[in-house]
């Protein structure tokens, strides 16, 4: 039930397929980082004359940061067909939004 309205949603986010299920792609930075420690540990190569555990967690910010982006992207979509279907029928954005 929404508050605005009082009603149950009718099938929320089937409208404009408002799933945020892409939000799971925020786990790859915390398995890059994290999980895969001890593959990259005992590199020896020197990109840059840098140790490679650190030449790992430089690209790894560079890899979080495109997640966050491509995320954020995907968000703002769903948000615009989210308005677009709100602004073309009576239905309120609680209704919509599965969040």
């Amino acid at each position: 039930m929404t508050a605005a309205t009082g009603m149950a949603p009718r099938n929320p986010g089937a409208t404009v397929g408002a799933s945020r299920r892409h939000r799971w792609l925020l786990l790859l930075p915390f398995v890059w980082q994290v999980g895969c420690v001890p593959l990259v540990n005992d590199v020896a190569w020197r990109p840059f004359e840098l140790p490679f555990p650190m030449f790992w967690q430089m690209a790894g910010i560079l890899f979080t940061t495109a997640v966050i982006a491509l995320v954020f992207a995907i968000d703002r979509r769903i948000d615009a067909a989210i308005a677009r279907a709100v602004a073309s029928s009576s239905t309120s954005v609680q209704d919509l939004d599965p969040r």
